[in-house]
């Protein structure tokens, strides 16, 4: 095996561990349950804060975390099609895709994103600090691609907007039926949980006025 091989080898080998990160921690960061994080960063965890910080700007992260997993990918493939030419000439080089295709879905995809959607709070908390100066440094083209791919979209008649609003009590309601369904809450105690939540209705409504009806009065 000559040095430039063994390089190669080592490469793609780095190559494929740096996908697996951006795999998990985009799977983490987007799954990563936000009151816990918060509750966290109240009590000083730092990395909680930079969590917070992270999924408070979704589309920059998930740019950034796609950005850096794409490159990664096609240049382990790059190196895996090198080594084919030099060893097998031309014959290898469809080899040469089938193993990396299942080498990256395997290792680089489906095993770091089931380990994150196990561990989904530890692995944000793990990663985030990393991921936080990742994203940082990749700001300026990540807001560069975003531009692009919007300007394409506009061509389609699509326009930026804000994600939907959803209220702080339809978020608590639905994480109580959630749980309520995976035999976490008894019925009885998701009964009394809704009715508290019954009662701060007409408060809330009073301060923002009832919801808004949509369509034709007549």
């Amino acid at each position: 095996m000559t040095m430039n091989l063994a390089l190669s080898l080592a490469a793609i080998g780095m190559l494929l561990g740096f996908s697996a990160f951006f795999a998990g921690a985009e799977t983490a960061l987007t799954a990563v349950s936000k009151a816990r994080m918060h509750h966290l960063a109240s009590e000083g965890s730092r990395a909680a804060r930079h969590v917070n910080h992270l999924i408070a700007d979704r589309e920059r992260l998930i740019g950034a975390l796609l950005l850096g997993n794409t490159f990664v990918n096609i240049l382990s493939s790059a190196f895996a099609t090198s080594i084919a030419l030099t060893l097998f000439d031309q014959g290898g080089v469809a080899i040469t895709a089938f193993i990396m295709t299942s080498v990256i879905l395997i290792f680089g995809e489906v095993l770091p994103k089931t380990l994150a959607i196990a561990r989904t709070d530890r692995f944000a908390l793990t990663v985030a600090p990393t991921v936080r100066l990742f994203v940082a440094l990749l700001a300026p083209v990540v807001a560069t691609v975003q531009f692009i791919v919007w300007r394409v979209l506009h061509l389609f008649g699509l326009r930026e907007s804000g994600p939907a609003m959803v209220t702080p009590e339809d978020e608590i309601r639905g994480a109580i039926d959630l749980h309520h369904r995976e035999g976490g809450v008894e019925s009885e105690h998701r009964a009394m949980l809704g009715g508290i939540l019954d009662l701060a209705e007409p408060a809330r409504q009073r301060r923002h006025g009832p919801p808004q009806e949509h369509g034709d009065s007549r």
